[in-house]
């Protein structure tokens, strides 16, 4: 049995790569305090409360 001839996936994959804006800084800084900034895993804090 051979195994199917199969070839490599598309990787070309939309990675927004752009700077941050001054408005998004502020406003994930705003959410950091408040405590409502999701976490590494995007799970907001409050949702584990």
């Amino acid at each position: 049995m051979n195994p199917p001839d199969i070839g490599a996936a598309h990787t070309d994959l939309p990675i927004d790569v752009n700077p941050q804006t001054k408005e998004e800084i502020i406003m994930a800084i705003r959410q950091i305090k408040s405590g409502k900034a999701a976490g590494p895993d995007n799970i907001p804090a409050e949702a584990l409360k």
